[in-house]
């Protein structure tokens, strides 16, 4: 009896290709917020400037993460350099949500890198998934 459930190359590479644009929506969300701050509650969006929404949005991120990165490497291709990619990323965007809570310009950077990273996660991923044999083996196995 095999323990290992097969890996869905399909889904994976969906789920890497939303963990990659949450990334980048984080990015937009924090560079946008300055220049709409005043329009944002005259069009009922005021929700949007509450800390809760960027916390949000990083934990969406580590979800999606947590359901591609983490299977693609207990059970398919097993490279540890994807979920390097991803802390490093998300590291230095959740560090620079807690060092520069108020000044955008000291984040920007940190941003822009932790956004890269996690889009560099996702993409290694997502073609370490597609040109995975142990990957590819378990789901002929399991269409017989």
């Amino acid at each position: 009896m095999k323990l290992e459930q097969p890996i869905d190359n399909e889904k994976r590479g969906w789920l890497d290709l939303t963990g990659t644009a949450v990334s980048w929506l984080c990015v937009i969300h924090c560079l946008a917020l300055p220049f709409f701050i005043s329009l944002l509650p005259l069009i009922g969006l005021s929700f949007l400037l509450d800390e809760t929404v960027e916390w949000m949005i990083i934990g969406v991120s580590v979800l999606i993460a947590a359901f591609s990165l983490l299977p693609a490497y207990f059970r398919g291709h097993g490279k540890i350099h994807t979920i390097v990619l991803f802390v490093a990323g998300i590291g230095l965007i959740v560090a620079s949500q807690m060092a520069f809570e108020d000044e955008l310009a000291m984040q920007i950077p940190f941003l822009l890198v932790g956004a890269g990273l996690i889009t560099a996660a996702h993409l290694v991923n997502r073609r370490l998934c597609q040109t995975c044999a142990r990957c590819e083996t378990d789901l002929e196995q399991t269409n017989y």
